[in-house]
């Protein structure tokens, strides 16, 4: 059976929908043939012609960056620049460029939650709100065996988009029907309805929209350390666990931290939100000198990972999720990691 580069979008575009990318963002294809048949991928953070050249090589099919290749738009394809000879290499070898950007920042399972995993963050939540989405409520009639199975399926695949489990009739005897109500987002209602109708053949189901506020999908995360720390412990904990090589700080370190937020990436415009949300370091990237100058004006401490080191989690967390729908669809798709691109900047 031939896979094609539609059915891998299809599937990213579950996972990180395109109505959460910003305005301004470019995600989605860059560059290629949607109907181009997928054997091989490659997970990266950027388009560079360092893996696209290893693209060539290997024969590699499609590339899924995080960062957009085709960011801005371009007037011309010029082939004597950097740029216009990878569009060239792309094409030529029919290698197909899609990227998942803002939208994956925000998603659950995505760069945030990758960055959150990587420093074995608990308890998290959302930290800046980007996008409001109605609720429904579903209820659905089974055996008692089988709804348990529906709300693992369902909490499992959906993550946090479906909550409010309450399973009625839960008794021992596993002969009589019972009653499994949830809540879920819109946009994973028909999936939700998909998995119900997958595991039972005779399952029955009401489905009720909500009047309350709704979902607020959050961009960022905010959670615990594992421990408490002394503010240049937890920096070296944090240096430490995202293989950074050097890790910019500002603010006081002289006190406890228990708790920080994080956003991969640039997001020093949130460290108000961060330290109102309770948090007593924020870890984030591309931290300008005023900007580091007013977030920490007060003391808070401010840690700048940089963009590639706070980001480029989402490769093997991506992959590792990728290849794990792949085997369970029985799709043979390779899918491999970019683990040599480096960092932009070089220090001294």
């Amino acid at each position: 059976m031939e896979i094609f580069a539609s059915d891998v979008i299809k599937i990213m575009n579950k996972w990180a929908p395109p109505f959460l990318a910003e305005k301004w963002d470019h995600s989605g294809l860059q560059v290629g043939n949607t109907e181009q048949p997928i054997k091989k991928i490659l997970i990266s953070l950027d388009v560079n012609k360092g893996n696209v050249s290893y693209a060539v090589n290997h024969k590699i099919d499609m590339i899924i960056s995080h960062h957009p290749f085709l960011f801005k738009p371009i007037q011309d394809i010029d082939l004597s620049t950097t740029k216009g000879r990878i569009i060239e290499q792309l094409l030529t070898h029919k290698i197909v460029s899609f990227a998942a950007h803002t939208n994956l920042d925000t998603a659950d399972f995505g760069v945030n939650d990758a960055l959150a995993e990587k420093l074995h963050l608990q308890n998290c939540l959302g930290l800046v709100p980007v996008h409001t989405e109605k609720m429904y409520k579903i209820s659905a009639y089974a055996k008692i065996m089988t709804t348990k199975v529906f709300e693992k399926e369902l909490k499992e695949r959906l993550g946090n988009q479906v909550s409010q489990f309450y399973l009625f009739d839960d008794e021992d005897d596993f002969t009589e029907n019972s009653r499994l109500e949830f809540t879920v987002t819109e946009s994973k209602l028909d999936e939700a309805k998909s998995i119900l109708q997958q595991e039972s053949e005779n399952i029955s189901y009401d489905i009720y929209i909500l009047k309350n506020p709704g979902h607020q999908s959050k961009m960022g995360r905010i959670g615990d350390l594992p421990k408490e720390m002394d503010g240049q412990e937890a920096l070296f904990y944090i240096k430490s666990k995202l293989g950074i090589s050097c890790l910019k700080y500002s603010g006081n370190v002289n006190k406890k931290i228990k708790k920080i937020a994080i956003l991969g990436g640039a997001g020093i415009d949130f460290s108000d939100l961060a330290e109102s949300a309770g948090a007593d370091l924020y870890l984030t990237g591309d931290v300008k000198y005023h900007e580091a100058e007013d977030a920490s004006s007060n003391g808070f401490l401010i840690a700048d990972g940089g963009h590639f080191y706070t980001e480029r989690v989402i490769i093997p967390y991506l992959a590792k999720r990728l290849r794990k729908e792949f085997e369970k669809r029985s799709w043979k798709i390779i899918v491999q990691e970019d683990n040599f691109s480096q960092d932009v900047f070089s220090y001294i």
